[in-house]
């Protein structure tokens, strides 16, 4: 309950990604990660559950270079 508390008060630039298909961490839960962090954005890749950097590495990376190069 307390979550968005501190989530609202993280002031750095966040890319929230997530696996439409995560069984583990249903996707509207990073819908409220995303909506509750000041300054971020969520990224959803389609067909990955909850490992998107060992399921899809080349659609996490197509995700998380640009926000880390500012492209």
């Amino acid at each position: 309950p307390k979550l968005p508390y501190y989530l609202r008060r993280v002031q750095t630039p966040t890319l929230v990604v997530w696996g439409r298909q995560d069984a583990i961490v249903p996707l509207n839960c990073g819908e409220i990660y995303a909506r509750e962090l000041p300054h971020a954005r969520l990224e959803v890749i389609d067909d990955c559950g909850h490992s998107p950097h060992n399921e899809r590495p080349d659609a996490f990376l197509q995700a998380v270079v640009p926000f880390l190069t500012g492209a």
